[in-house]
């Protein structure tokens, strides 16, 4: 069965209808050597605004692995450099970040720990980071788990007073007259 493709859909092929240039990584990279590259990316973090927040993101724990990966991408879809070039670029760079670490005085992480969680994020940290980082879905949530305990709390309360009403014709049987001649 095939796929119906919306109304307002582009076909299949449209992406290759576009004019050749138009995204920056199309057109011929700025740096076709590493060694370039590298120098201009050192030189962009050590004396840029970058160099501050490339400190605070090791610091707060950020791998160095992980911000290679970044500047590598980022630099290839500004199209500063090739795909290749971005990734023989990154051992110099995480070279270049460490020593900016060790040089402010603090060891940074350098590669992302793949081993095994050793007992996950705790519910407390999952919500906390979720209400600061997707505070929609967090309302959402928490009001969906409202809504649910006051359908369990209006369940809770309807049972309870079915039981109510059971005792209460239960006592109204035992004190009537019918049963008067069971009881001796």
């Amino acid at each position: 069965m095939m796929d119906k493709l919306s109304a307002l859909a582009a076909p299949p092929g449209n992406s290759l209808t576009d004019a050749p240039g138009k995204w920056p990584w199309e057109r011929p990279a700025r740096f076709s050597s590493p060694d370039d590259a590298i120098d201009f990316a050192t030189e962009s973090i050590a004396s840029g605004p970058a160099r501050d927040d490339m400190l605070k993101m090791m610091m707060a724990g950020i791998t160095v692995e992980e911000l290679v990966d970044q500047i590598s991408f980022k630099g290839f879809i500004a199209g500063a450099f090739t795909p290749d070039v971005a990734e023989l670029i990154k051992p110099g760079m995480a070279i270049f970040l460490a020593d900016l670490a060790v040089q402010q005085g603090f060891e940074p992480q350098m590669f992302v720990d793949e081993g095994p969680i050793e007992g996950g994020v705790s519910d407390e940290a999952f919500f906390t980071i979720m209400k600061e980082r997707n505070p929609e879905l967090f309302s959402a949530m928490l009001e969906e788990a409202n809504r649910m305990q006051r359908d369990f709390d209006d369940d809770i309360s309807a049972q309870v007073q079915m039981q109510q009403q059971e005792a209460q014709q239960e006592a109204q049987l035992d004190n009537s007259f019918m049963r008067v001649g069971e009881q001796g």
